[in-house]
């Protein structure tokens, strides 16, 4: 087992807001924030019932999960 960070990603509108199935994982801190705060941007219209929320969890998973590698710029 690995320490890596979880990205969790929640959206909808009102009561059908869901978490999306589909897991990333990253070696760095910084790397799922950055990705995370271009999630949470909103383009179009925005209402307080369309919100998206985006966060960076530490968790633990098998050494041969894929990871992102991907660098900041």
């Amino acid at each position: 087992m690995i320490q890596v960070f979880m990205l969790v990603l929640v959206m909808g509108i009102g009561e059908d807001r869901k978490s999306i199935d589909e897991t990333l994982y990253f070696r760095s801190i910084e790397v799922c924030n950055a990705t995370a705060k271009e999630l949470a941007k909103r383009w179009g219209h925005w209402s307080i019932l369309d919100q998206v929320s985006v966060y960076c969890l530490p968790t633990s998973v098998d050494k041969n999960t894929p990871l992102m590698d991907v660098p900041i710029d």
